[in-house]
Parts: C-alpha cells; sequence; structure tokens
C-alpha cells in the first residue's frame, strides 16, 4: 500500500484571506462603509500576504513533524517479526561479552618491533649472579654446577745476602719471587628447605713460580719451579635468617668447612690447600633498583697440622650489583682480609702476619636461560695480595625431583 503524504492546498487560503479582508473592513449593519484611499487598501493587503505566509510556513513545519514522527515510527516497528514463533538461541548483551574473560597478555605474541617489559627477566641476570657470589640462595629443589677457570699473578722481592768464604757477607742484593696460580674448580649447590642451601667445591691447583736473584742490575741466578695437586674439597651451608622489611636488609649465614683433602705443596712449590679450616659467614643484601648492595664479614680459624697453624683470619667486603639489561649486569666490591701471624711448633713467627685488600670488578650475561657466563677481574691494593687475577665460571641451573 502507498503511503499518503499531506499536501499543502493553497487555495483552502484564499476564502481565508476573504473573510479577514471583510471582517477589517466591515461595519455594523446599516452602516455605509467609508471610502478607503488607494494607499490603505495596499498596507491592507500586505498585511493580508504577511499573514497568509505566516500560516503557510506553519503548516510547512507541522507537516515536515508528522514525516519525521511517522520515520521514527516505521523505524522502531520494523525490526518487529510477528510471525517468526521458533525462539532464538539468547545474544550476549555488548557489557556481558566486554566483561567475558580476555587472554592474558603474556599469552599473545608481541607484535613485530613490540618491546614487553617481563618483570621475571628484568631481574634474571641480577638474580643469577646473586646466587653465584653467595647474597642469595636457590629455591628448594634447584641445584647449581658452576665449572670455573682462574689464574693469579702475584709478584714479591726482598733483600738478598751473598755470602762468601767462611760464611761472610760479600754483597747484598734482591730476590724477586714471580709466581702464576692456575685453579680448575667446580663448585656445586642445592636448595633446601626451610630457606637454606648445600654448597660442595673442589679445586686443583697449579702453581708456576720463578726466583731471581739480581745484584745491582744484573741477574745472578735464577730457578723456576713447577707443582701441581688436587685442592681441598669443602662442605659448606647457608640458612636465611632474615627477610628484607623497610631497612631490614636480607641476611643470610654461612658455615663452611675446608678439609685437609689436598696437597700443601708439590715438587717445593707450595699450594693453597692441605689444612682443616672452618669458616663463618654473614652476608647482607639491601635492594634499591636496578642496584643491590652487598656486604658481608667472615672469620676464618685454621686447625694445625705437622707442627705447623695458619693465623686466623678476619675478613669483610662491601659491593654493589647493577641490573644494566634483562640479561647483563655489572658489579663492583671492595674486599679486605686481616691475618694473624703464623705458629710453628706453638711460637709465633713475627712478621708472618699480613693485610690483603683488593678490588673486583665483574660482569655477566645469560647465554640461555639455564645458564650464565660471569667474568670478574682482581686488582691488589696491598703487597699480600696478588697483583691482579681473573676468573671465569659458568654457573649452569637446573631442576632436581627433590623437595
Amino acid at each position: 500500500m502507498q503511503e499518503r503524504r499531506a499536501k499543502p492546498r493553497p487555495w483552502l487560503f484564499v476564502p481565508v484571506g476573504w473573510a479577514l479582508s471583510v471582517l477589517a473592513t466591515g461595519s455594523g449593519a446599516g452602516a455605509q462603509p467609508p471610502a478607503l484611499s488607494v494607499e490603505e487598501l495596499q498596507r491592507q493587503l500586505r498585511e493580508r500576504d504577511r499573514a497568509i505566509a505566516t500560516l503557510r510556513r506553519r503548516l510547512d513545519a507541522l507537516e515536515k513533524r508528522l514525516e519525521q514522527a511517522e520515520q521514527l515510527a516505521r523505524s522502531a516497528v520494523r525490526p518487529v517479526e510477528p510471525t517468526v514463533i521458533a525462539p532464538t538461541p539468547p545474544q550476549p548483551a555488548p557489557s556481558a561479552r566486554v566483561a567475558e574473560p580476555t587472554p592474558a597478555p603474556t599469552a599473545r605474541p608481541p607484535a613485530p618491533g613490540l618491546v614487553r617489559a617481563d618483570p621475571s627477566a628484568a631481574e634474571r641476570a641480577l638474580e643469577r649472579v646473586l646466587v653465584r657470589t653467595g647474597a642469595l640462595l636457590l629455591e628448594p629443589g634447584q641445584a647449581e654446577v658452576e665449572p670455573a677457570l682462574s689464574w693469579q699473578r702475584a709478584e714479591n722481592d726482598g733483600p738478598v745476602f751473598f755470602l762468601g768464604p767462611g760464611g761472610a757477607v760479600v754483597g747484598v742484593g734482591k730476590q724477586k719471587l714471580e709466581r702464576d696460580l692456575f685453579q680448575a674448580e667446580l663448585g656445586f649447590r642445592l636448595g633446601l628447605p626451610f630457606e637454606s642451601q648445600l654448597e660442595l667445591g673442589i679445586a686443583y691447583n697449579l702453581a708456576d713460580q720463578k726466583l731471581v736473584e739480581e745484584q745491582g742490575l744484573a741477574p745472578v741466578g735464577a730457578r723456576s719451579d713447577r707443582g701441581a695437586a688436587p685442592g681441598d674439597l669443602s662442605l659448606g651451608v647457608a640458612k636465611t635468617v632474615l627477610r628484607e622489611d623497610g631497612w631490614i636488609p636480607d641476611l643470610i649465614a654461612r658455615l663452611t668447612w675446608d678439609t685437609a683433602t689436598g696437597e700443601r705443596e708439590d715438587d717445593g712449590v707450595e699450594l693453597p690447600a692441605g689444612f682443616h679450616e672452618l669458616r663463618g659467614e654473614l652476608v647482607a643484601l639491601k635492594r634499591s633498583d636496578p642496584l643491590v648492595f652487598v656486604a658481608s664479614i667472615s672469620y676464618q680459624y685454621s686447625f694445625e697440622r705437622n707442627d705447623f697453624k695458619p693465623g686466623q683470619q678476619f675478613g669483610f667486603s662491601l659491593g654493589t650489583v647493577l641490573a644494566t639489561s634483562p640479561s647483563t649486569s655489572l658489579r663492583a666490591s671492595f674486599q679486605t682480609t686481616f691475618g694473624d701471624e703464623v705458629e710453628v711448633d706453638g711460637d709465633s713467627v713475627p712478621g708472618s702476619d699480613f693485610t690483603a685488600a683488593s678490588l673486583n670488578l665483574g660482569a655477566s650475561i645469560v647465554l640461555a636461560p639455564r645458564i650464565l657466563f660471569d667474568i670478574v677481574g682482581t686488582i691488589g691494593l696491598t703487597d699480600e695480595a696478588p697483583d691482579y687475577a681473573i676468573k671465569v665460571s659458568l654457573p649452569i641451573r637446573f631442576d632436581t625431583p627433590l623437595f
């Protein structure tokens, strides 16, 4: 059926205009209408035309409103389908669809060129380095195997007296000792319940030294020696005794027994092994992202063997670790050890005490999710400390079925 639309009818306004003109010019019954001038008639015609135009505009506006109302009514009625009887499956409201759970952002593959921050990855290298340096413990059931190689260089000199016939001193010179110590180490760490950790370590030592005697500026004698032997086996346990809370740092207590399973010397060359030693240590850790501050104090007691007893040792260190990226870190530390005098046959040897201070600079990089590459260089700050040293290690982490 075609829709009928109301159309304006101008002819309806003619009688209306005529009636208005009659009412405007008419008078009472029996009265004679006065004569009107041409100007008055023109004025009245203009007023009539204005009234007609006003009525026409109002009628047009009314028609437009009716048309808009009809369109709104048709649009509101059109979606209704009364003839459809079969029920349709309910559709969730838009608000319900918005409330549906969405996959976690980490489960979606990142778009090309998008760098997404991962808090666990931002601490991975830092956490591995802290475990490597003993400032953090492994989770229960986790384990690490750490093969390492190190090299130390030490150069010491002192006076030497040249004796002639009858034991008379005929000259004074200088004796210079150049010593290189190479160590191959293997460490093992296992996370235990109750925030504790088991630690094992063993080393193989090789020392190459050269003794040169000089009189004036000319060498008068030289001798080279080399010794190699297995080092001591060490057993240790560590326990977290405090957790960081406000100004309180993490605090780890560690007790290590260095057994006398290694050799003290080989071919007359002294090696760093062969004594039972008990060492206690406290390590404090305080975080201030991206920096971590680490401080430690230690005490070592050596037991007598073959009438020879090394002196007690007190040590402390202070350092910091910087997480430069999710997979790399840098660190620096200052370390000092004070050693008491050595005892031989129960008597102290004068001048055998020492103070060894050194500066350590290290860097680490995560090669794989389970493999860390670590390198640290040492610069001796006192005569008793090695002049310089370097150590490279490769901690490898894995999970065990324990705990």
